[in-house]
Formats: C-alpha cells, structure tokens, sequence
C-alpha cells in the first residue's frame, strides 16, 4: 500500500506543470521562456497590420533601431510599476520581424497578402511571471538577491504587457496617443465593471516593443469570476484576449 501511494505522488509530480512542481530558481531557460511566451498568464494573439495606426491618427515618427528590444518596464517613458533594470522583462526581440507571419508592404498592396503578427498578452504582475523575470535577470541568485526580492514582492497593481510589436509601434510613447489607450483598454470579467489602467507606458524603441499598461486593484478578481478579458486598441486594430483563471492557480491560490 505504501508504494503504491509512493507511485502515486511520483506520478503526479511528474506530471504537474514545473511552475507547480519546482522552485523558481531552478527553472531552467526552456521553462522560463514557456512561461514567457506560452502559459496560463502568456496567451498569443494574431492582428493583422494593414491597419495599424496610432489611436490618436496620423504617422509617428520610426521608433530608434537598436537590439534587444522587448523592453523591460523599461525605458525613461516607461511604466511606473518598473522596479529593476531592462533585463526584468519581457522575452528579448529576435531577428527584425520575427513573428511577422506574412511578408510584404503594409496594406498588401500588389496582391501581397497582408501581414499579420503574433503578439503576446502577458499577465506581467503575476507571481509565476514575476519569478521567470527575476530567473532570467539574476541567474542563480535569484532566490538571495535583495533586488530580486523587492521586485517580487511589488503587488500593487495589475500590470498587463503586450510584446511582440514592431519598432515603429515606439511611436505610441506620447502623451496623447497613451491618453486615447488609457480610455479604450479594459479588464472585464462578468458581472463587474470594466476597470481601466491608470498609466501606459510604452518600452524603449529596439526591434521591438512593448506596451504596459498598469491597473489598479480596486476590483478584486475570484475564481467566481471563471474568465478576465483584456481588450485595447491600437490604432484602427483591436486587440483582445480572455485568461482562464482555472488555469492561473499555483498551489490552489490564484496569481493575478
């Protein structure tokens, strides 16, 4: 009987995800960019860019070259929920254009097929995303680091990021167009009022960039609430993703 619970629980450790089953600072960088890119709090979303324009109208000037890109809460402009340096971001940017699907001008024109680009709607203020950052940034300290641990413990607000955009996107970063997002982004959940961020920021220009957007947490979100939507627009583009709160449980207590 008793190896037989035994089996039991080696089954069930080998089968839970590892941000259930391992201590933040030995996952390895597979695990943290899976928990980047491609987990509970890290959903991908397709937009097409045929009509990708500043929400406020007209042409922005180029956002600057440079590599790296993604962005940490970073940047001068950046949002104010950025404790740390660059590296405690998101995924870094790859090659110019790297998750642009389809090639071409924009608008398609000469029977191109209009491009489309796959972005990443990350949770950024949760828990289990907090801890792949501080991984990535501080290596094997990063269970010791006194910075490490003020960043962690930050939990004042919802932060939503949304990466992957092109370097032009940097444009975004003025006073107006970060205005006209603040009154067209929402978290909903059913039955609750949509509640808007109370900041934008917009990370440095590279060949890519993201955008923060900070919420408050005035509305508590519960289990009840089963799904949260996020919705901005950018431009003439909506954007919207649902998470699964059933699915952003770590060791029974929701991380939001």
């Amino acid at each position: 009987m008793r190896k037989l619970v035994l089996l039991l629980f080696t089954v069930c450790l080998f089968g839970a995800d590892f941000w259930q089953s391992k201590p933040f600072a030995e996952w390895s960088d597979k695990e943290i960019n899976k928990m980047l890119t491609g987990s509970p709090w890290a959903r991908s979303v397709s937009i097409s860019l045929s009509a990708m324009t500043p929400p406020g109208g007209g042409r922005g000037g180029r956002g600057g070259r440079g590599g790296g890109g993604g962005g940490g809460f970073g940047g001068d402009d950046a949002a104010p929920a950025r404790p740390g340096g660059d590296d405690l971001a998101g995924p870094g940017g790859g090659a110019p254009g790297g998750n642009i699907a389809s090639r071409g001008d924009i608008g398609g024109g000469g029977g191109q097929a209009v491009p489309s680009l796959q972005l990443t709607v990350r949770w950024q203020s949760a828990m289990p995303m907090k801890q792949a950052l501080v991984r990535r940034r501080f290596g094997a300290e990063a269970a010791t680091s006194p910075d490490a641990k003020k960043f962690l413990d930050d939990n004042a607000v919802y932060l939503i990021a949304l990466a992957g955009l092109p370097a032009a996107m940097a444009r975004f970063n003025s006073p107006e167009i970060k205005s006209a997002m603040k009154e067209k982004t929402t978290l909903t959940a059913k039955d609750k009022p949509p509640l808007h961020p109370v900041d934008v920021g917009v990370g440095p220009p590279g060949q890519q960039v993201e955008i923060f957007f900070v919420f408050p947490k005035t509305t508590e979100f519960t289990l009840d609430d089963k799904e949260i939507e996020f919705a901005t627009s950018l431009g003439a583009i909506a954007v919207k993703q649902k998470f699964r709160l059933k699915d952003m449980l770590v060791n029974g207590t929701l991380q939001l």
